[in-house]
């Protein structure tokens, strides 16, 4: 959504204000992107129309308009965190950041075959992995490096610093060998990163999901977790785990994708304006438009 020298700017602010006036910046700065950037700005209300139609609701050009600049600013302050969260103790990490169903975590590690965690750029997707591994769970996080060096230096090293271990997308044998061990690994579920899709219904449509997270699960047994940390109105967070999901109970790949598409359904229809896809997610000719 924006250059190296945005993120920049909100990385160096992050560090040098209190976190109230950071987050006051950060959404300032998104605020100019919603007004700038037209393209991304009437994507979101498009994916945000769709989530209401599939609820059922009928709303105004008007409410999706103050509901997209609502999730703009709200990633704003993800950046702030983003960018802030290594410099927080274990101890105010973890007092951060409440669990909910921490019992279902307990129970997919306690076959010993790891776990898939699968998530969605919801919330505060980052700091789920940070958390966990400040409470003392081994995590390993799959990501495509961005196509800019710069900013990807500039992401990598925050997410280093957070001590969570990075694996690029493609290392499947290590990822195996990882859950082999009985750990676990956190992947995207709403975007495919690997260009390995399938269609699945999503909000009412058919989308392209990500086939890694189920394909992952089948092949190794590990447990099919979805994961999800939302933020609540006094700027705390709560991590939600879902029932687990059990590759030989699901008997196939597009049924274990299907469960996982209706759980980040639940997650992003209780807060819509914390998802964050700043393109056309079910308009693959309008999004192919933009990338060319």
């Amino acid at each position: 959504m924006a250059g190296y020298l945005s993120y920049r700017l909100v990385a160096l602010l992050s560090r040098a204000l209190p976190r109230y006036f950071a987050y006051f910046c950060g959404i300032r700065l998104a605020d100019t992107f919603f007004f700038a950037k037209k393209w991304e700005r009437e994507a979101v209300m498009r994916n945000l129309k769709q989530v209401y139609s599939f609820r059922g609701a009928e709303v105004s050009e008007h409410f999706l308009r103050q509901l997209a600049r609502k999730a703009f600013q709200h990633f704003g302050k993800y950046l702030v965190d983003f960018f802030r969260f290594h410099s927080l103790s274990r101890q105010e990490a973890v007092q951060l950041v409440a669990i909910e169903n921490r019992h279902h975590l307990h129970q997919a590690l306690e076959r010993g075959r790891g776990v898939v965690a699968v998530t969605a750029h919801f919330g505060n997707w980052e700091m789920g992995g940070s958390v966990l591994h400040a409470m003392g769970y081994s995590i390993h996080a799959v990501f495509l490096p961005m196509a800019t060096p710069r900013l990807d230096r500039l992401f990598l090293r925050q997410r280093v610093q957070r001590g969570i271990e990075l694996i690029p997308v493609g290392h499947t044998t290590r990822l195996l060998r990882i859950l082999r061990d009985g750990h676990i690994v956190a992947l995207l579920g709403d975007r495919d990163l690997a260009g390995k899709s399938a269609r699945v219904p999503f909000f009412g449509r058919e989308a392209e999901l990500p086939r890694g997270p189920a394909r992952l699960a089948m092949i190794s047994g590990a447990a099919l977790l979805p994961s999800f940390i939302y933020r609540e109105p006094h700027d705390a967070f709560v991590l939600r785990f879902h029932r687990p999901l059990w590759p030989e109970s699901h008997r196939d790949e597009q049924r274990l994708l299907e469960f996982t598409a209706a759980a980040m359904e639940r997650e992003i229809s209780e807060r819509p304006f914390q998802w964050f896809i700043f393109e056309d997610f079910w308009d693959d000719a309008r999004r192919r438009k933009k990338e060319f």
